[in-house]
């Protein structure tokens, strides 16, 4: 029998795909506790609402596919180096999660549920943006004019989905070109190069 971990899972996961195949819309709580095998109220026992089920969903997949791992995992670098190779990890992570990111986004839009767990995600991303933002501006490496906010807001808006959408996926760009030229684009707006300064600060 299935532990209460492993249905929540795979209660998780049945939504991910059902998304990913049908967009948000046309996705209800019956339909994904159907396919998950498991009644309607069980998914209820789990989530308080579709929300939150969607919320959770997205949170889960940032940890099933090793996402967020990868983004701990630049906590260790420099300021700068930190900055560069967070942003990598998000762009790394897009061809993964873009149909249902696309759906979560134009929820937003609509004014269905799954937007709330758009925001949720970008939420998250603006604080880990903020941290390594925050950084390079205590070793001196944030261009004047910028404050933390503005800057960390700035690179957020490089990061939405439209971006790799008409790029990468309509015009054709490689993945590659597209993430040097973003990141050329947001280091040379944002960071004092190294040997403008002298050296980090304490």
């Amino acid at each position: 029998m299935a532990t209460a971990a492993q249905t929540r899972e795979r209660i998780l996961e049945t939504a991910w795909d059902l998304i990913r195949e049908r967009g948000i819309a046309d996705v209800t709580v019956a339909q994904i506790a159907a396919a998950a095998g498991v009644s309607r109220q069980l998914v209820y026992v789990h989530f308080e609402n579709r929300a939150g089920l969607l919320t959770a969903m997205a949170r889960h997949n940032d940890v099933r596919t090793g996402f967020r791992e990868r983004m701990l995992e630049t906590r260790s670098l420099d300021p700068v180096e930190r900055l560069e190779a967070t942003l990598r990890v998000w762009w790394d992570y897009l061809p993964e999660i873009l149909p249902v990111g696309r759906a979560l986004e134009a929820a937003l839009v609509t004014g269905d549920e799954g937007g709330v767990a758009w925001a949720d995600r970008m939420h998250d991303l603006w604080d880990a943006l903020r941290l390594c933002v925050g950084r390079v501006a205590r070793a001196g490496r944030l261009r004047p004019g910028w404050t933390r906010d503005a800057a960390t807001d700035w690179i957020l808006a490089h990061c939405q989905l439209a971006g790799w959408q008409t790029l990468v996926v309509e015009r054709g760009w490689s993945p590659a070109d597209y993430v040097e030229r973003e990141l050329g684009a947001i280091l040379a707006e944002l960071v004092v190069p190294a040997s403008a300064t002298n050296g980090p600060r304490a």
